[in-house]
């Protein structure tokens, strides 16, 4: 049984017909991000410190653990080209850093899409426009997004060896 997405039908089906594809679920009145539709929340970004940072919410009991969430992080701390955190994040941090320009990318992550870009967030009467791929206007994700996608995929169909895949014979 579903039921514990079937709270999240109605606001979903009032964001598409605003023009939006998912909704990107808070909580309190800071509005600590939690998820963005059923997946977990990724946001590559300067952080105030100007450190380039990926963030992800902590299971903290409301946001489910993930095979995918585990990957990314997993990847991207393998990467060791930048920090990668799993702590709190509210949507005032993230509207004072698209303003300032230090949003890179934000994505959700999980089982049935891998990876999937966030391009824009409404919040409070204004749109932020998320940036996907500066250096690729075409292009449908940025790179770290569009890396892990990439990483896993390779991974997946067993194009590179990995320690999380076993070729059989």
């Amino acid at each position: 049984m579903g039921a514990n997405y079937a709270a999240s039908v109605a606001p979903q089906v009032e964001a598409e017909k605003k023009g939006y594809q998912q909704v990107l679920w808070t909580i309190g009145e800071d509005h600590e991000l939690m998820e963005v539709g059923t997946m977990n929340l990724f946001v590559h970004w300067r952080n105030e410190a100007g450190e380039e940072e990926l963030v992800t919410p902590p299971l903290d009991g409301t946001i489910l653990p993930g095979v995918t969430r585990d990957s990314v992080l997993e990847l991207t701390r393998g990467w060791g080209e930048f920090k990668v955190s799993e702590r709190k994040i509210n949507m005032k941090q993230i509207a004072r850093a698209s303003d300032e320009g230090r949003l890179l990318e934000i994505f959700g992550a999980g089982t049935a899409c891998v990876v999937t870009p966030v391009s824009r967030i409404h919040f409070k009467g204004k749109d932020y426009a998320v940036p996907l791929d500066p250096s690729s206007p075409e292009s449908q994700a940025g790179p770290v997004a569009g890396r892990i996608y990439k990483a896993l995929m390779d991974i997946q169909y067993g194009d590179v060896p990995s320690k999380w895949s076993v070729p059989i014979d």
